[in-house]
């Protein structure tokens, strides 16, 4: 069975700026000490860039192997923990809602 997702590209949205810095309060609490920086990636970080509407965000912490740990208060916030994804090493999480891709 094939399932077939439908992908739009827009405009560039200058709220997607705000977004990304509203988001990016949220996991600074939830990571706390263990959140070295976030960063806004991918095409809705560049200005005038059209895009799909999804927030990509990358997470560098101090210690990969303690981020499990905060399985339960991502999905407090909507996320999903999808583990390693395919890439060894990383965390990735999905917040289905509001399509933000958050990646550890």
């Amino acid at each position: 069975m094939i399932i077939a997702r439908k992908v739009e590209v827009v405009p560039f949205r200058d709220e997607w700026t705000t977004m990304f810095a509203e988001e990016a309060e949220k996991l600074k609490r939830v990571f706390g000490e263990q959140c070295l920086r976030i960063y806004h990636i991918g095409s809705t970080a560049i200005p005038g860039m059209s895009a799909k509407t999804i927030i990509d965000i990358m997470i560098e912490v101090h210690d990969i192997e303690r981020i499990d740990q905060y399985n339960e208060a991502m999905a407090a916030l909507g996320y999903q923990a999808m583990e390693e994804n395919g890439i060894p090493k990383r965390r990735f999480f999905q917040k289905a809602l509001l399509k933000n891709i958050v990646d550890i």
